[in-house]
């Protein structure tokens, strides 16, 4: 139960929506996605699967809707916590790593073929990579005061790093287990870091050049940090540059816990993120946050510096929206790209007020405004 001041806060942060930094699409199938926990994108498909307690499956879900548009059942594993997913050129991996007591001595990571996850029977059966933290001696039941809980996961050469949930100090730590499965290893820290906040979801460029990390603060505040100019050959990752804390990523009350990337084109790329259903209330004051769907475009340039912030002191407007066959503006613009939801451009134009666009097919899409030095980043919807 929230203090009555948090949700004030929350109704505050409600009125600050304008300066988060990803764009909304959809909320996500209700009520089998509302745990949403782990984002990967693969095959030119989005896939999630839920927290703990849910069913062993893994979601495809329609990036433009938020409907399961396939399931994949896990054969022989249970969804204890599951709290992220990654990916190497060959394999799927889930992490069933959730520890909020820190005492468990099951912590284990699925490892499934790519090729089978893609056969047609919508089922895929796993390897089981098991680990124990070497630097763990106490395993006393905490609930959420201890550092052994961990929800982000990366494929990182022939490596998994397994980022904690350090719910004592509010740092990360870093952990590495080798991806061979049939043994139990020991997960042995490799890299620490002051978050001031706690981590939820990690992911890495293909070429893992950059690594992106995502949490929230002790306001339920949610952020994320890059990271870059890792040295060659080191584990230690937070050795390299770390971005400052990027802030107001989504809208405060939106809890994110999974981030995906997805490389576009070579010089453009995208992060998907997700947000698990939340609700707060006291007494007749209740608010109540679905789970979402987000995405951050970035470029080449910007991946390893920051996320640019695309909310900005000017607010153009479009209109009707929805559209039927033109979108009006509300001031002329230097240019206005439209995208679909897979990062495709369907059109650029250059000084314009309006634009004839009765030629796309129904659903979502994503408008990039330019006016002068400022740039604005909107949904806009054909009905």
């Amino acid at each position: 139960m929230k203090k009555a001041s948090t949700i004030m806060f929350l109704l505050f942060g409600l009125l600050q929506i304008s300066a988060q930094t990803a764009t909304d699409i959809t909320n996500l199938q209700a009520p089998t996605l509302n745990e949403t926990s782990g984002l990967i994108f693969y095959n030119n498909k989005l896939i999630t699967h839920n927290d703990s307690g849910g069913d062993a499956n893994l979601y495809e879900i329609n990036t433009s809707s938020g409907a399961i548009e396939r399931t994949v059942t896990i054969k022989n594993a249970t969804n204890v916590d599951w709290e992220d997913i990654a990916q190497d050129a060959s394999y799927i991996y889930i992490a069933d790593i959730g520890n909020n007591s820190g005492s468990r001595t099951d912590l284990k990571i699925y490892k499934i073929s790519k090729d089978d996850y893609k056969d047609a029977d919508n089922t895929a059966t796993p390897e089981i990579i098991s680990y124990a933290y070497a630097n763990q001696a106490d395993f006393t039941p905490n609930l959420n005061t201890n550092n052994w809980d961990a929800e982000g996961l990366i494929s990182y050469d022939d490596n998994l790093l397994i980022f904690s949930k350090n719910w004592v100090d509010n740092t990360v730590n870093v952990y590495a287990i080798p991806k061979t499965s049939g043994q139990a290893h020991r997960a042995i820290l490799v890299s620490s870091y002051n978050t001031n906040g706690l981590i939820t979801g990690a992911d890495t460029s293909a070429d893992s050049n950059v690594i992106f990390v995502t949490g929230y603060s002790s306001t339920d505040a949610p952020f994320m940090f890059t990271i870059h100019n890792i040295p060659n050959n080191s584990l230690d990752i937070f050795s390299g540059t770390v971005s400052d804390k990027i802030s107001n990523i989504v809208p405060l009350g939106n809890q994110v816990e999974a981030i995906a990337l997805f490389e576009i084109t070579t010089t453009k790329h995208r992060l998907y993120l997700s947000n698990e259903k939340f609700v707060a209330s006291v007494g007749p004051i209740t608010i109540s946050f679905p789970a979402k769907l987000w995405i951050i475009d970035i470029d080449t340039d910007a991946i390893a510096l920051t996320v640019p912030d695309l909310a900005s002191d000017f607010a153009v407007n479009c209109y009707p929206n929805p559209f039927d066959k033109i979108l009006k503006l509300s001031e002329r613009v230097d240019e206005i790209s439209i995208y679909d939801l897979s990062g495709r451009r369907i059109t650029k134009q250059h000084f314009v007020e309006e634009l004839s666009l009765e030629h796309l097919n129904k659903g979502f899409y994503i408008a990039h405004i330019k006016v002068k030095n400022s740039k604005s980043v909107m949904k806009i919807i054909k009905k």
